[in-house]
C-alpha cells in the first residue's frame, strides 16, 4: 500500500491522484496557507478505511462503551473513529479563507513563482565563493544539472562551510538569521534518514553522536568535524524576490569571507576574529577599576559598589540566590523579563540583602546570616547539581507577586562541581574551573572593557546612520562585575592572567553573548531590539559564538582547607595584566 506525505508539496504542486493512486494521503493546512499551525488532514481511499483499527478510544469516537468491562462500540465512519476529542472547529472554520486564496491565485501560478525563487536562490548560492574561491554553500538533494528546471522544489536544503573547510554549525545560522528577522528551520526536519544520507552519517555515527549528549532541538549542531543536522529554507506563494534578495544578500554578509584592501595595496582577509596580540610584552599604561557591580539574584538587578570583598567563588554574595519555577525550572530574564525590575543592595554592616519590587510596596530584608532550617534541595543549573537552601511562605510570596508567577527563592549552599586544572586553547584554564558557591554559568566574573563599549558605540553609531533610530549601549547592558578603562578596545581578548590589589584572576576567555543584551528597560517596560547583538555579530565571531567581554576566575590561593585572609577589590586600583 502507498502513502504519500504530500504535507508541503499540497503548498506548491498537489500529487494527482489520477496518475499517483495512493491508499493515504498527509497534507498540512498550515503549510499550504501559513495558517492555522497544528492542523491537517489524512486523506483515506475507501478500501483503505478498514485498515486503519486503532487499539485505543477516547472521546467522541465510540458509540458506547462500559467502563468495568472490556466493552466499546465504535462509531462506524472512518472519521468520526479517528477524531479523538473535540476537534480544533475554530480553527477549521478559519481554512475556507485559506482556500479562496488559493483559489483566487490558483495552485498553478504558486508553483511557477516559488519554484522560479527557489531556483534563483539555489543558483546565486552555488556561485557564492570564499575569496580563496571554495565553495561557501553545500546544497542537498539536487544536482546543480537541475537548477535550470522550473520543477524546482520550493525548499533548499543545505550547509555552510567556512574558507578553511570546517562547516558553520546550523545553530550559528539559525542565531544570525534571527538577528537579520529571518525565519528559517534547522536540525533534521524530522527527517532522520534523509539527515544521515545527506550528512554521510553512519549507523555508528549516530549512535556515537547520541553517546556524546547529542539530542534533537540541543545546540551540538558539529561534532567530531561532521554537521548533525542542516539548515532549510521554504518559499511559499506570499514570499517576494525581496525576500530572496535580503536572504541572499545576509548570507553574503555572514557567511563569505571577504579581502580587503590594506594602505599598501595588500589584501587581509576579514572572515575571522583575531584573538592574537603579536605585541604580547607590550605594557597597557594606567588600566583602573572603573565599577564593581553585584547580582545577589541571578538575573535581577545588581547594584555598584566602590570596593567589595572577595570569596571562593568569586564576588562575595554575587548571584548566590535563584528563583526557580513552580516546573522546577530556573527564572531567568530571558524567560521571565519581570525580573529586570527587581532592585537588590547588600548591607555588609547590618548583614543584610535588601530586595525591592515595582509591584510591592513592602522592601524584603532577607538575613545573609541567617541559618536557614528549611528542607534542603539539589537543583540542576544548566547540567550543574547544587545542594540549595528555600526559604518560607512568605519570601516566596513576596517574589511570586513581584513577577506574576508561583516561584521559590533559593540561596546555595554548595556546588558538587568538580574543579579542572588541564589547561585548553591559548594556555587558558578550562571551563569546568568555575565557582564554588554560586549560581554563576561560566566564569565567576564578567569583565568589560569601556574602551570596547566605546568602540561598539561608534559602529552601533555608523550602522544608524541611514534613518534608523539611533542606539546605544552602556558597560552595564552586558551584566559585568568588574569595569575597567584606560586600555585599548578588545585588548582583553589576550589576557591569561591578571592581578587587581593583591588579588589574582585567570582568564577562561571571551563571553558568549546571546538575545539577553538585546534586553533593555525604559519607562519601567523590557524592551526587546536586535542591537546591539546583530552588530556584535558582524565582527565579534568566532567558530559560531558572539563575543564580547572576558569571562575569569579569582585565585583564592587555598589549597581546600587553609583559611586565606580576605581580599577586597576597590574602585580606581591599577589592573596589572599578562597575556603570557
Amino acid at each position: 500500500m502507498v502513502l504519500i506525505d504530500a504535507a508541503k508539496g499540497c503548498a506548491t504542486e498537489p500529487p494527482n491522484l489520477d496518475v499517483y493512486p495512493a491508499d493515504f494521503v498527509v497534507c498540512s493546512f498550515y503549510k499550504i496557507f501559513g495558517y492555522p499551525t497544528g492542523l491537517g488532514a489524512l486523506i483515506v481511499k475507501n478500501e483503505a478505511a478498514s485498515l486503519l483499527n486503532k487499539t485505543y478510544f477516547s472521546g467522541g469516537t465510540v458509540a458506547a462503551s462500559i467502563a468495568d468491562i472490556d466493552f466499546v462500540q465504535k462509531r462506524k465512519s472512518i472519521e468520526q473513529v479517528l477524531e479523538d476529542g473535540t476537534i480544533s472547529f475554530l480553527s477549521i472554520a478559519s481554512l475556507q479563507h485559506g482556500f479562496k486564496i488559493i483559489e483566487m491565485l490558483t495552485t498553478s501560478a504558486i508553483a511557477l513563482h516559488t519554484s522560479s525563487l527557489a531556483t534563483y536562490v539555489r543558483k546565486k548560492m552555488l556561485y557564492m565563493k570564499h575569496r580563496n574561491k571554495k565553495n561557501v554553500c553545500i546544497i542537498y538533494g539536487q544536482e546543480a544539472s537541475k537548477v535550470a528546471d522550473l520543477k524546482t522544489s520550493p525548499t533548499i536544503t543545505f550547509n555552510l562551510k567556512r574558507e578553511d573547510g570546517t562547516w558553520f554549525g546550523y545553530r550559528e545560522v539559525e542565531k544570525l538569521a534571527s538577528l537579520s528577522g529571518i525565519h528559517l528551520r534547522t536540525g533534521c526536519f524530522c527527517n532522520p534518514g534523509a539527515c544521515a544520507k545527506y550528512l554521510g552519517l553512519s549507523h555508528s555515527d549516530l549512535v556515537s553522536n547520541f553517546e556524546a549528549g547529542h539530542v534533537c532541538w540541543d545546540d551540538n549542531d558539529v561534532i567530531k568535524g561532521k554537521p548533525t543536522g542542516a539548515v532549510r529554507i521554504s518559499f511559499g506563494y506570499i514570499s517576494t524576490y525581496q525576500d530572496a534578495e535580503e536572504f541572499l544578500k545576509f548570507l553574503q554578509s555572514s557567511f563569505v569571507s571577504k579581502p580587503i584592501a590594506s594602505s599598501n595595496g595588500h589584501t587581509l582577509s576579514m572572515n575571522t576574529l583575531n584573538l592574537v596580540d603579536n605585541q604580547s610584552q607590550q605594557v597597557v599604561p594606567d588600566v583602573r577599576l572603573k565599577s564593581i557591580i553585584i547580582y545577589p539574584v541571578k538575573s535581577c538587578q545588581g547594584f555598584s559598589v566602590q570596593s567589595w570583598p572577595l570569596a571562593a567563588g568569586g564576588l562575595k554574595y554575587d548571584r548566590e540566590w535563584l528563583l526557580q519555577g513552580s516546573g522546577g525550572e530556573i527564572l531567568t530574564q530571558k524567560k521571565v523579563p519581570e525580573l529586570a525590575s527587581i532592585r537588590t543592595l547588600i548591607n555588609l554592616e547590618l548583614g543584610k540583602l535588601f530586595v525591592e519590587s515595582p509591584k510591592r510596596k513592602d522592601k524584603l530584608q532577607i538575613s545573609l546570616l541567617e541559618n536557614l532550617t528549611h528542607l534542603t534541595a539539589e537543583v540542576d543549573v544548566y547540567g550543574q547539581r547544587y545542594e540549595v537552601e528555600s526559604y518560607d511562605e512568605n519570601v516566596n510570596t513576596w517574589f511570586s507577586e513581584a513577577i506574576g508567577r508561583h516561584c521559590t527563592f533559593m540561596r546555595c549552599s554548595s556546588s558538587k562541581k568538580s574543579l579542572c586544572t588541564s589547561t585548553g586553547q591559548n594556555g587558558r584554564l578550562c571551563r569546568d574551573t568555575r565557582s564554588k558557591l554560586s549560581f554563576v554559568n561560566e566564569g565567576q566574573l564578567l569583565l568589560i572593557s569601556e574602551e570596547s563599549v566605546s568602540d561598539l558605540n561608534s559602529r552601533l553609531s555608523s550602522s544608524n546612520g541611514n534613518g534608523k533610530q539611533h542606539v546605544l549601549v552602556d558597560a552595564m547592558r552586558f551584566r559585568p562585575n568588574i569595569v575597567i578603562s584606560g586600555s585599548t578596545p578588545y585588548r582583553e581578548d589576550n589576557w591569561k592572567r591578571l592581578h587587581i590589589g593583591d588579588a589574582y584572576f585567570t582568564s577562561m576567555g571571551g563571553c558568549n553573548r546571546c538575545q539577553m543584551i538585546n534586553l533593555h528597560q525604559n519607562a519601567g517596560q523590557v524592551i526587546k531590539s536586535k542591537e546591539p547583538l546583530a552588530t556584535l555579530a558582524s565582527y565579534r565571531r568566532e567558530k559560531g559564538k558572539i563575543l564580547f567581554g572576558v569571562l575569569l576566575n579569582y585565585e583564592d590561593g587555598s589549597s581546600g582547607e587553609e583559611t586565606v585572609a580576605e581580599r577586597w577589590l576597590q574602585v580606581g586600583q591599577e589592573v596589572h595584566t599578562s597575556t603570557e
